[in-house]
Order: structure tokens, then sequence, then C-alpha cells
């Protein structure tokens, strides 16, 4: 799935992922923003009632990746902001929006807990 490219500043539709993502306040600062919407990738342009899922798989890459070719180094800190931020959107926007807010979060905790068991 491409990427955004860094200076790519189209509009977002309002009905998108990225519609939603971009009425939130305040908005991130333009470095962890860029990194977002990289993660995102074509996830962006989906309709908005998938923000939760397309946020959390992002996040998911973010974090395989991280794990995988990771070296701790500090330019590495933007990209598992990115990954935080991404987790805190479909988060925020599942508390916005399911009824089921409590079994959605604790889904996404497992999905991500098992993540560091993967690699053992």
């Amino acid at each position: 799935m491409p990427s955004p490219p860094p200076d790519d500043v189209r509009q977002p539709s309002p009905g998108t992922v990225g519609g939603w993502l971009e009425s939130r306040t305040p908005p991130p600062p333009e470095l962890l923003r860029s990194r977002i919407l990289r993660a995102l990738g074509d996830g962006r342009d989906r309709a908005v009632a998938d923000t939760e899922r397309v946020c959390l798989d992002a996040a998911e890459r973010v974090l395989s990746r991280l794990f995988a070719d990771g070296t701790g180094s500090r330019n590495e800190a933007v990209d598992l902001l990115a990954a935080d931020a991404l987790v805190t959107y479909a988060l925020e926007f599942a508390a916005e929006t399911s009824s089921e807010f409590e079994v959605t979060a604790t889904r996404a905790l497992e999905r991500f807990g098992q993540l560091d068991q993967e690699r053992v």
C-alpha cells in the first residue's frame, strides 16, 4: 500500500478517516502528522466508519516494523509517537461512536500485547 509523499497536502474528504483525523483538535505537530499520514497510507481515504480499524491496523504495522527493524535510535521516536497517536485516535473514535467501548479497548490492548509475544 503506497504511502503519501511527505509533501502531499491534498485535503481529505470529510466522510473519510483522513477527514475525521483532520477534525481533531489540537492538531498534532507537523512532523508527527506526516508520520501518521504515512502510516495510514491509502487508509486515510477509507470511510469514516472504518476509522478505528484503519488506525489500529496502521499502528500495528508501525510497531511490527519497529520490533523487526528497530535499533532504538532517536529517529524512531517519531514513529513510536505516531503509533501511539493512531491507537489513541482509534480509541477516541470508538468512545465517540461505539456502545461497546470497553470491549473495543480490551481487544486493542490484547492485540498490541501479542506483538511482543510474536517476537519471542
